[in-house]
């Protein structure tokens, strides 16, 4: 074994700084023990919500009610379709169906059993209530009908308060018309255009969670039943629409792509190694910066945030390619430049100089008012300290086995192979016109803050909510218009009016469906004008429909005195009953104004338009665009990102001015090399820059910043090409070879982030693997 190097320790090499980093990492520990038992006060939760990402959004107080009236976390609905409308798909379909419920019962409430049972009104307001297809009954008809009610089989005989049957027709016109109970259960029809049999249709499951959406344990139970459901009934089609299910799915996916991520970069780094170093017993203490980087960034990042997002997990797993090329600067240099610990003065203050460029890289995300984002940077921030620490002070105490320092080892070899590359003439002109070119192709650049970068769900999930919104004739309420007026009449008055603006919109196929009050409540002044001829008709009809059927005439004063006491229903009474349950989320509680809101479901762009001129002509009138307004937000943020890397591209310059003065470019040449040829790469693709794009450029701008900084340390000498063995020659040798292995490691662990599922970390992914590449290919000509 060769020797470890200086007989007495200084500064961080003396033995206390190693047992205060051992204590360190030791309550790191405990405080990750304290997060994952299960028993423990202080466990943690796994958070999967994209929103989490977010920052909180600048909206009025009006908006951010209507927005909480939205909070349909727990919800989540079922559709159980038959294979065709034979005798025995339907019969299977049932009995999924009733599968599902039972499977359901530990885990929610379900809700669906009272949907058309609970729409009957209370006697007092049901006169005032009259379903439009009653309208314009004659009074024979009205004579006729109130004879229905009494004589036919399941008929209605409430002589006293419904004598004509108007809760019958009410109920039937807030049913939608696709929907009906059969068998105990809902039924649900599809529309003839989906190529249905009109006997089919699918069983409707609604129910509501009792746990949480975001708990692991709920969603693994909830994907067990449904998974249990479809492997008992194959030939029934399952439909799902939940925030839950998206939620799973999003965990699912994350623990997925850490394992296959994280396992891949692993492997990779660890064929490096071996390929380079070929010492596999030596591998394990060489990955010990990884697991102490982690160690120490895990727990901190958890309390500090109180929860851990998935995606910090799933980005936090290609740290392994990062925090490792700290090893391997020291592996090469203690190989090939140095048998101990005495010659590594000279490293310290490039690898330190490296781990400050890289932390300016990763807090500027923690500078971003996306608490997703800030979560990630500082989990990497930590990591790369972490690491850096562990390097710094345990690595060169682990003495090297005598066959690394030998002049033909595989490291020795691979350096001299890398230090041929040495760019000529007619190279550097290909790179001055390469560069050029790709400054010129910039002034294409554009940019996509599309949502759909935020959403990982798979698109199968997406298409099944999206049917069942469909089916069920629900806007999704992304899109709302809030509406304010004077008092309950004037408000159902407004939205009334508003209807035919929305029937125009529906006309010219840019509006879909929505949601208002006035689909479910006639306007005040209507409501009397039905009370008005419901009294009427008490007293003129009723005394024949008595005599006709043979009831005593004393029932005629009874129902009289019943129909005398009624009153029209008010929009904040309506929201109270059970069956006004719908129209809870379309009404704002307000003491100083009558408050309603429309939800829209599928707008079009012209659509939207013409809703937001509708809203700014009217100081009562608010419409709301969440998407519109999240996609703002995103590039608000991306603009910022951009601000942010062009200040720390300027101040990392002036900083590495200072040390290297005309050497500065050798330091530089990587990483902005490396920025701009990506930029060029995604605008020639025509693929749009997005926030995730540019944090992908932030790694790249600290990878390529650790590149630089050790080419401007350690350029190419000409007694390489002679083969001297002068300490400056090896030095620059070793240097070469631990930013090529640096280079492929990162390579290995961001660049698989490019396929990944999720688009966020698959924008960052496809960034860093243009631009980590381009970087590599600058370091010969930053060394020359």
């Amino acid at each position: 074994m060769t020797g470890r190097g200086d007989s007495h320790d200084t500064g961080l090499d003396r033995a206390a700084w190693r047992w205060l980093w051992a204590g360190v990492l030791l309550l790191c520990a405990v405080l990750l023990a304290g997060k994952l038992a299960p028993q423990s006060p202080w466990r943690g939760a796994i958070d999967t919500r994209i929103t989490a990402m977010l920052p909180a959004q600048e909206r009025s107080p009006l908006a951010a009610r209507a927005e909480s009236l939205e909070d349909t976390a727990n919800r989540l609905v079922m559709l159980v379709g038959a294979r065709d409308a034979s005798a025995t798909s339907l019969k299977q379909r049932d009995a999924a169906a009733q599968a599902l419920r039972q499977a359901f019962t530990p885990l929610a409430t379900l809700d669906d059993g009272k949907s058309l049972k609970s729409l009957r009104l209370p006697a007092e307001v049901q006169p005032a209530l009259i379903a439009p297809r009653l309208a314009e009954l004659s009074d024979e008809q009205w004579q006729a009908r109130a004879l229905r009610q009494l004589f036919q089989p399941g008929g209605q005989r409430d002589l006293i308060h419904d004598p004509f049957g108007l809760a019958g027709a009410w109920q039937d016109w807030l049913t939608p018309a696709n929907l009906s109970l059969s068998g105990g259960q809902l039924l649900l029809r599809a529309p003839t255009s989906s190529g249905e049999q009109p006997d089919s249709g699918y069983r409707l499951i609604s129910a509501t969670l009792t746990g949480s959406a975001y708990a692991m344990g709920d969603q693994q139970a909830l994907e067990q039943a449904v998974n249990g459901v479809k492997a008992d009934y194959p030939d029934v089609r399952l439909l799902r629409s939940g925030l839950v299910f998206h939620a799973s799915a999003g965990a699912q996916q994350a623990r997925q792509e850490m394992s296959t991520i994280g396992l891949g970069s692993l492997i990779g780094v660890l064929l490096l190694l071996w390929a380079v170093f070929r010492t596999p017993r030596r591998l394990p203490l060489l990955l010990v910066p990884v697991a102490t980087g982690v160690l120490f960034a895990l727990p901190l990042t958890w309390w500090a945030f109180g929860s851990l997002h998935v995606l910090t997990l799933a980005f936090g797993a290609s740290l392994i390619g990062i925090s490792i090329d700290y090893v391997l600067h020291l592996e090469c240099m203690r190989r090939l430049a140095t048998n101990g610990r005495g010659g590594l003065a000279a490293l310290w203050p490039g690898l330190t100089l490296g781990l400050c460029s890289s932390l300016a890289a990763y807090l500027a995300i923690t500078l971003t008012p996306m608490p997703g984002l800030r979560q990630m940077g500082m989990f990497a921030a930590l990591g790369l300290i972490g690491a850096w620490l562990s390097v710094r002070l345990w690595l060169p105490q682990l003495p090297l086995p005598a066959q690394a320092t030998r002049e033909d080892s595989p490291a020795a070899r691979a350096a001299g192979c890398l230090a041929r590359a040495i760019p000529g003439k007619r190279s550097w002109q290909a790179l001055g016109l390469l560069l050029l070119t790709a400054l010129a192709s910039l002034y294409g650049l554009r940019s996509d803050d599309r949502l759909t970068q935020l959403n990982p769900s798979p698109a199968s999930l997406i298409d099944e909510q999206r049917e069942v919104q469909r089916l069920l004739a629900e806007p999704d309420g992304l899109r709302y218009l809030i509406v304010q007026a004077e008092d309950d009449a004037a408000l159902l008055t407004r939205l009334q009016a508003l209807e035919g603006t929305f029937q125009q919109l529906d006309a010219q196929q840019q509006l879909g469906r929505w949601a208002s009050l006035a689909q479910q409540l006639p306007t005040l002044a209507q409501q009397q004008a039905n009370l008005g001829a419901m009294r009427e008709r008490t007293r003129t009809l009723l005394p024949q429909v008595l005599r006709q059927a043979g009831l005593p005439a004393a029932l005629l004063t009874r129902a009289e005195q019943a129909i005398e006491s009624a009153h029209p229903l008010r929009p904040a009474d309506w929201v109270t009953l059970p069956a006004g349950e719908m129209g809870q989320r379309l009404w704002l509680d307000s003491r100083t104004a009558a408050i309603g809101i429309v939800r829209f479901g599928d707008v079009t762009a012209e659509g939207s338009a013409a809703l937001a001129r509708l809203a700014a002509g009217d100081d009562r009138l608010e419409y709301v665009d969440q998407v519109a307004r999240l996609s703002t937000t995103l590039g608000s943020i991306r603009s910022e990102m951009a601000w942010l890397v062009s200040a720390a591209v300027v101040v990392i310059s002036l900083l590495l001015a200072l040390r290297y003065r005309r050497s500065t470019w050798r330091a530089l040449l990587p990483p902005l090399g490396g920025l701009v040829l990506t930029l060029a790469a995604l605008t020639l693709a025509g693929v749009g820059l997005n926030l995730f794009h540019l944090l992908g450029l932030l790694l790249v701008l600290g990878i390529g910043l650790d590149a630089g900084i050790f080419c401007a340390e350690h350029p190419a000498r000409s007694a390489e090409k002679d083969r001297s063995e002068d300490t400056a020659s090896r030095a620059s040798q070793a240097s070469l070879l631990a930013i090529s292995l640096s280079c492929a490691s990162s390579l290995l662990a961001f660049g698989l982030l490019s396929f990944s599922q999720t688009p966020a970390l698959a924008a960052l992914g496809l960034a860093c693997l243009v631009g980590l590449t381009a970087t590599w290919c600058l370091v010969p000509f930053a060394r020359s």
